[in-house]
């Protein structure tokens, strides 16, 4: 009995004696591989192929743009992955530890690996690193695997995965070089594969050949033919990241053949024809997205791969297919985009009223697309902007602009086209509402009252129809809810969280609360016709109105209240007059300088010129039309003739009749200037009898020069030096606050007034110094100046200042203007919130040379609104830098 337990002993001591790791033998190789096979590389891909799975199922593919190959988590959704690749990282390098053969406790003296899995434990601790975005200790693994395992073919695997390594860390050079061996090898193996199959089974000089080779081909394993597929993708993901559209296109045809599995010929089709579409190939990216539907491609895939299609395919047939999926609920919240589709169709085919049809209702249903919706409201403003219909383009760019995410292709260019209009949108609005309610004041009291009364109808009718309209859009997105509560893939734990659907249906009355869906809303009188509302008045108008206070303000109007909003009395007439003049010469302006309309820009200086009311601006308006045209032509003749005869003594008429006017009146102003100066020093001298003198011929004979208010303020001044009696200079003091109201020279004439009347102390001299004529406020909007020096062109300083702004204020949407300052250019941006804001702006500019160069070292100042104009209007530069280093 001893003897028998003696001898199992035996027998186990000699099995695990020859199960060691340094004991290369038959029973060795088979336990430590089959561990090494599902203890570490089996085990452990299955964790990071159920890691990426998930992954990949709850990513939002991006249908709008070119799939990428690959999907690959980045910084941030890799940190949600880290438990399972960790784990699966930690059974390979067990596994590596234990059941290497030989071990790996000296692995600088070991030579040979006997267990046939341990290389594929090596590449799977790579591919995990590589998935956890830790591409050095990646490539590690990869290149150790490629060095030490050299005579097997997950040398090629290897590297394959340094490629792909390689370009993630951006060294495209390298990854080329790598992707073009193994391409080599593939080659070398399908040659090897072809003269195998000519060359016969005996022939000597083959034995010849073999027997010669045969260590040199134990060494360089042949290509493995189930890695074609994975290189034809990685060579296309190198196509990917040049973004190379035409080689991605080679590799990926190349990949298709190689593929085996349903899902990835799906996603390669969809991509194909995207790329082909893209390339203007619309019947090869029909093709492909056809190809999708045959595959595992899943919904939303095969879904877009149909509207796509349609749109490339086109036909009646198609039409008719798009039309039964709007009918079918599981398609519910994909409306837009089946509208979008039919848009784009009606486009290619010229259907210019289908494809805005169509186009709204896309924008309609885009209950919870924002992108899709922008997409819409894109197309509608390019259609409307290709017509000149620049009103509606602004309306549709505006409404695109607020939805879409900064990630908008063109995003920036939508903004601009939006800001752009927004200008011209405002004239217009306030030059038809004044105009409108010019003609609705000329109405006896009775019309006027029951014109009103008709308004109030309509007003009630178009909130009953914006009321139905939200309901109509309200059941759409219950109709979607429905859908997914229902349909119930990945998304169930939204729908059934009953916080989550009230927070996105306060979301919902927030969206479409922005603008009433009513009849012509494009139309800029409406306002007018709607409500009386001034379209200029931000009071009037908010961007998200709450419909209930809308409501109860619409109950409560009344005909005389709307009549009480119009311009009735004499002053209220000419104010109004005075806006609408103003607005229509500004929206001339912005069609000429900014859209190249001058068609459109006459149209509205010859509505200023057909008032019938006289007004200063038509001088303004007869002249735009004159430099829209060559002298020469009859409208510019015209319009000659027309400022010689009512405005003859303007400046106008002087530059008509002798084109040097301009030049010889700024030498007369500066010898006006001169002159002042010389007497403003002879008062300084004590001469004060001559400075009366000449103040008294400026005042009587130059009633046109720039300077007679000062001339009156001087005499004054010097007056009051030559006499005791101080009110002997009130008369001057008069006559100057009466001709030269609200200007610095009549302030400081009434201060003086003032102190005569009420008395001043014999002992004490009268300061009649003035305050400043700039004032501070704080928190206020400001504007910078930057002034120009004569060695730069303004053309191409805006356009510096507009590039640095775009860089590095996009966001903020400056507006740039170039000016003229006495003889000099300025540019203006426009505007910052407060002194600290501009203050900042003014600073990094200082620092900055890119896209400025010279322009940095410029003389550069913010200012407010209100001391801009009294800048401009005095033109005291020195007195405002004063002004601007005591306060800022």
């Amino acid at each position: 009995m001893k003897k028998i337990h003696f001898l199992i002993y035996l027998g186990i001591l000699s099995l695990i004696w020859a199960c060691s790791t340094e004991k290369n033998t038959m029973l060795s190789r088979a336990y430590h591989g089959t561990t090494a096979h599902y203890n570490g590389y089996f085990n452990a891909n299955d964790l990071l192929e159920e890691a990426m799975k998930t992954f990949r199922e709850n990513q939002k593919e991006d249908y709008y743009n070119v799939l990428p190959i690959l999907q690959l988590p980045n910084e941030e959704e890799v940190k949600n992955m880290y438990s399972p690749i960790d784990t699966a990282i930690s059974k390979c390098t067990k596994v590596i530890q234990r059941h290497a053969m030989p071990s790996m406790e000296k692995p600088a003296s070991k030579k040979e690996e006997h267990n046939r899995w341990i290389d594929e434990n090596w590449i799977t601790i790579g591919i995990a690193n590589f998935y956890r975005r830790d591409y050095d200790l990646a490539f590690k693994n990869f290149e150790y695997t490629k060095k030490f395992f050299s005579t097997d073919k997950s040398s090629y695997i290897a590297e394959m995965w340094m490629a792909r390594t390689y370009m993630e860390q951006g060294k495209f050079t390298e990854a080329n070089y790598a992707i073009t061996n193994l391409e080599k090898a593939q080659k070398a193996m399908e040659d090897g594969d072809s003269k195998g199959s000519k060359g016969g089974k005996n022939s000597k000089s083959s034995k010849s050949k073999k027997k010669k080779n045969k260590k040199k081909q134990k060494e360089i394993p042949p290509f493995p033919k189930k890695l074609r597929y994975d290189l034809a993708i990685t060579r296309a993901l190198f196509a990917e990241k040049k973004k190379d559209s035409e080689s991605e296109i080679k590799a990926l045809t190349k990949a298709l053949e190689y593929a085996k599995k349903s899902k990835d010929k799906a996603r390669i089709n969809y991509i194909l024809g995207q790329l082909y579409e893209n390339a203007g190939d619309r019947g090869k990216a029909a093709y492909h997205y056809d190809r999708v539907k045959k595959y595992n491609a899943g919904y939303e895939m095969s879904f877009n791969a149909n509207l796509k299609n349609a749109l490339n395919a086109g036909g009646e047939k198609v039409r008719k297919n798009l039309k039964k999926m709007l009918r079918d609920t599981k398609n519910a919240e994909f409306k837009d985009q089946i509208y979008y589709t039919l848009g784009k169709m009606d486009q290619i085919e010229s259907n210019e009223d289908g494809a805005k049809a169509n186009y709204t209702r896309s924008a309609f249903y885009s209950t919870s697309n924002n992108r899709q919706k922008g997409m819409a409201y894109e197309k509608l403003g390019d259609m409307s902007f290709a017509k000149k219909d620049y009103l509606s383009a602004q309306k549709y760019y505006d409404s695109c602009a607020k939805v879409i995410p900064e990630t908008y292709p063109n995003y920036e260019g939508i903004q601009n086209k939006a800001s752009k209009l927004q200008s011209l949108v405002n004239a217009l609005e306030v030059a038809q509402y004044e105009d409108s309610v010019q003609r609705i004041a000329k109405l006896s009291p009775s019309d006027q009252l029951a014109f009103a009364d008709g308004v109030i109808e309509k007003m009630k009718k178009d909130e009953e129809e914006r009321k139905r309209q939200d309901a109509i859009r309200l059941a759409a997105l219950q109709e979607i809810q429905n859908k997914k509560t229902s349909g119930g893939n990945g998304n169930k734990f939204y729908w059934n969280n009953e916080k989550a659907k009230n927070e996105g249906f306060e979301e919902f009355k927030k969206q479409w609360g922005q603008r009433a869906n009513e009849d012509d809303w494009r139309r800029s009188d409406k306002v007018v016709f709607a409500s009386f509302t001034d379209p200029s008045d931000s009071t009037a108008s908010s961007d998200k109105p709450d419909p209930s206070s809308e409501t109860t303000a619409l109950d409560s109007l009344t005909p005389e209240m709307l009549v009480a909003k119009l311009p009735l009395s004499d002053s209220a007439l000419q104010v109004s007059r005075d806006r609408m003049m103003n607005a229509y010469f500004d929206a001339g302006g912005i069609y000429d300088e900014q859209l190249s309309e001058t068609a459109l820009a006459e149209k509205q200086y010859r509505t200023m010129l057909g008032q019938d009311f006289e007004h200063n601006m038509k001088l303004l308006a007869a002249y735009q039309i004159y430099s829209l045209h060559n002298p020469e032509d009859p409208a510019a003749v015209e319009q000659k003739e027309y400022i010689l005869i009512n405005y003859p003594t303007s400046d106008y008429a002087g530059y008509l009749r002798d084109p040097d006017y301009f030049l010889k009146k700024k030498e007369r102003e500066k010898l006006t200037q001169e002159a002042y100066l010389t007497d403003l020093d002879r008062y300084e001298r004590g001469l004060y009898y001559p400075v009366i003198m000449k103040a008294n011929g400026v005042i009587a004979n130059e009633k046109d020069n720039p300077y007679r208010s000062k001339y009156i303020l001087l005499k004054a001044m010097a007056q009051a030096k030559m006499t005791e009696d101080k009110k002997l200079i009130l008369p001057t003091l008069d006559t100057l606050i009466a001709l030269y109201p609200k200007t610095p020279e009549a302030e400081k004439a009434l201060e003086m007034k003032k102190i005569i009347l009420n008395g001043y102390s014999a002992n004490e001299a009268i300061d009649f110094a003035k305050k400043s004529i700039y004032e501070y406020k704080e928190g206020e909007p400001m504007f910078v100046l930057i002034f120009l020096t004569e060695k730069i062109n303004n053309v191409v300083a805006k356009t510096r200042v507009v590039d640095f702004n775009k860089e590095y204020y996009g966001k903020q949407r400056l507006s740039v203007t170039s000016k003229v300052f006495r003889e000099d250019n300025v540019i203006l941006v426009k505007q910052f919130k407060d002194e600290i804001e501009a203050a900042s702006y003014v600073s990094f500019y200082k620092r900055t040379r890119n896209h400025l160069l010279d322009m940095q070292k410029m003389k550069i100042l913010f200012i407010s609104e209100k001391n801009l104009l009294t800048l401009f209007d005095t033109n005291k530069l020195d007195e405002y830098q004063l002004f601007f280093d005591e306060n800022y």
